[in-house]
């Protein structure tokens, strides 16, 4: 379904456990799609594997972020962003 190029790209996912617009089961049913449909690698905590879907979801979150997920994302990037990738 997915061209191998596309699942190659790492992908962040953080969603809140109490999202009251987005439920919690359509995330997980969303990362089942993405995982037996597409064919893409997911995650686990502490995986040092970059290429997949890294989900995590953060208690009591809504629809929003928090400092947690912030702070996640901000180490992800810096795991997946080449550190010259501004350098021309």
């Amino acid at each position: 379904m997915l061209s191998e190029h596309a699942r190659s790209i790492p992908v962040f996912w953080g969603h809140g456990s109490a999202d009251p617009l987005v439920k919690l089961d359509l995330c997980n049913k969303s990362v089942e799609f993405l995982k037996d449909e597409c064919g893409i690698k997911v995650l686990s905590e502490g995986d040092k594997e970059l290429v997949g879907i890294r989900c995590k979801v953060y208690p009591g979150m809504q629809h929003s972020s928090c400092p947690d997920e912030l702070k996640d994302l901000r180490t992800w990037l810096k795991s997946v962003v080449p550190k010259d990738a501004g350098k021309m």
